[in-house]
């Protein structure tokens, strides 16, 4: 067995072969140059051996093809074409139709005189911003060959009633004057469910999960009179919705009507579904069992106003005995709007000893308010009422201290403390009668439809009802 070499004697070992080698090429120099010539010369003779061993390869051909581009002719036709030019901006807060055009690039005194008196333009730059821009084309002297944009809705006309898309166009006719038109086509909806989970703000929520800001205010509005949405929900809430967005021609053009939603809130679940019962323009949201969502009643007509003297038992400031205040005094200045809490029909409207100009209104149900001390009067006996209505103004007049409002509350005649009126009055908004079949016929889409987006995992889910 051999041992193997330590460090030093391979180094040594190594070292004297390094030296042997090196004599053996001093004493035979030519022999060395030799094998080396050798060695190239039969690897030479290898390659050319290859090299022609190969096929020959075929003669290149070479084809020469020759275009008549006409570059004088085509600098011609290019020198007579009118290049157009394409523009668009946005009408902005207090535009004039001059302004628009400016910005547009539009400077034929003619074309700018013409739309500034035409009413679509007009209507135009009067609504304000938009979403949607104006666009134009214009040749290279800054005439108008074509102008669009989308017209806003008329003056009190509910988007989400009738849901039309109105577009502008404006072009040159066969006699070269401009001609103005306006059409309008119907959108059709498409409806999308949305799950969102709430992290920070809902609306941060609502945007990262695309669901369009005006939907959110939507929701927001719908359990308005339950709970605040924006200052309740806490991370970890839940939102399902089910929406509606406008389409033309398959594409979105705008969101539509929230139809149904449920907030999942530290373990309470609250869900509202819309309905427009028969007679009924507007419509509403209610309960999926259709309890109205709603509030008919406000808590009072000067919410947030303090309470200067309570219901019961008091010495009286001018009279100076123990007697029955039969209402509340909420401390306001002389002039402040007055709403009426319910809708109802005014019962009496004028002065009263002591009460000084009152305001009396029997509500359904069997329920009255009466408002006193007021400086105006703004409604007369026998007259419909709103709830939020303004029916007069605060005021110091009859027995009084100074500006407040008296209010009274009674419930089949007898009087009632104003602050428990909540206890007495309806919470929602009920479904007239006889639309109970129409309700759950008309919501069982919608109801199975928010099922679906409650149970779903996915931020965004599309889906087409035909």
């Amino acid at each position: 067995m051999v041992k193997p070499f330590r460090a030093q004697e391979a180094a040594l070992w190594v070292s004297q072969r390094a030296a042997e080698a090196a004599q053996v090429l001093r004493a035979h120099p030519r022999r060395l140059a030799a094998s080396v010539g050798g060695f190239l010369l039969l690897s030479s003779a290898g390659a050319y051996a290859l090299v022609e061993a190969q096929p020959p390869m075929p003669p290149r051909t070479i084809v020469a093809t020759v275009f008549d581009n006409d570059v004088q002719g085509q600098t011609e036709a290019l020198a007579g074409t009118d290049l157009l030019y394409a523009s668009s901006t946005s009408v902005q807060r207090r535009d004039t139709v001059q302004q628009l055009l400016k910005r547009l690039g539009v400077t034929d005194p003619a074309t700018v005189a013409q739309l500034a008196q035409n009413a679509h333009m007009r209507a135009l730059v009067t609504a304000g911003p938009g979403p949607d821009p104006v666009r134009a084309q214009l040749n290279a002297q800054g005439e108008l060959v074509q102008l669009t944009a989308v017209l806003p809705l008329p003056a009190g006309a509910d988007p989400l009633a009738a849901p039309v898309w109105r577009e502008l166009m404006v072009r040159p006719g066969a006699d070269g004057a401009l001609q103005v038109s306006a059409t309008e086509r119907r959108l059709e909806p498409r409806t999308r469910l949305a799950n969102v989970s709430v992290r920070g703000a809902l609306t941060t929520a609502l945007s990262q999960s695309g669901v369009p800001y005006s939907v959110g205010m939507q929701l927001v509005k719908a359990f308005a009179p339950q709970i605040d949405l924006r200052r309740s929900l806490r991370k970890g809430d839940q939102v399902a919705l089910v929406y509606e967005m406008q389409t033309l021609d398959g594409r979105e053009l705008r969101p539509g009507r929230l139809l149904a939603a449920q907030v999942r809130s530290r373990g309470v679940v609250r869900q509202a579904v819309w309905f427009a019962a028969h007679g009924d323009a507007h419509g509403g949201y209610y309960t999926p069992s259709g309890e109205g969502l709603e509030k008919t009643w406000a808590p009072s007509p000067l919410p947030g106003a303090r309470v200067t003297s309570p219901f019961g038992m008091r010495l009286h400031p001018v009279r100076g005995r123990r007697e029955m205040h039969e209402g509340v005094d909420l401390k306001a200045p002389i002039g402040t709007p007055v709403p009426s809490v319910a809708e109802g029909r005014v019962k009496f409207a004028g002065m009263q000893s002591g009460y000084g100009n009152v305001i009396k209104i029997a509500h359904p149900g069997g329920f009255e308010t009466v408002y006193a001390h007021l400086s105006r009067i703004a409604v007369r006996p026998g007259q419909s009422v709103s709830k939020g209505q303004i029916i007069g103004k605060t005021g110091n007049t009859g027995t009084s201290t100074g500006p407040h409002l008296h209010f009274e509350f009674h419930a089949a005649g007898r009087l009632i403390d104003p602050l428990r009126m909540a206890s007495y009055v309806p919470q929602g908004k009920p479904l007239p009668p006889g639309e109970k079949a129409s309700f759950f016929a008309a919501t069982a889409v919608m109801r199975t439809q928010l099922a679906q987006a409650a149970g779903s995992g996915d931020a965004v889910r599309l889906a087409r009802v035909d």
